[in-house]
């Protein structure tokens, strides 16, 4: 009985790593520092994925939603891909919440892409 409850647990844990790790095509993406939604940052990181030329396609900025977005049918943010988006962002620099200057965050551990709703392989 108790086998057969960790094999169960084991099981749904390997399922889920498996299943983070493949799928990674979102209809949507975002950049967070210190798990703050960052627009400013958002947006460069939009410029800076759309530099690579990924084989999702081309992404866009939605201002209503505030978050990087596939442009056109068939186009998709990845998600690991955009996460390095983000951190190229906070290195590089991107607007200041006062509309001053250039602001950077140059410490990757307080950078993250975050790509709410459902993904795919």
């Amino acid at each position: 009985m108790l086998f057969s409850k960790l094999f169960s647990i084991s099981a749904v844990v390997a399922a889920s790593l498996v299943g983070g790790a493949v799928a990674d095509k979102h209809n949507t993406c975002a950049c967070n520092i210190i798990d703050n939604y960052n627009w400013r940052m958002t947006t460069k990181a939009c410029d800076r994925y759309n530099e690579k030329g990924h084989p999702g396609g081309k992404v866009k900025y939605d201002t209503p939603s505030g978050m990087c977005m596939g442009d056109g049918e068939g186009n998709y943010v990845m998600g690991k891909e955009w996460e390095a988006a983000c951190r190229e962002a906070g290195d590089s620099g991107f607007a200041c919440a006062d509309g001053v200057g250039t602001c950077f965050q140059e410490d990757d551990s307080k950078v993250r892409g975050t790509c709410p709703g459902a993904s795919w392989d």
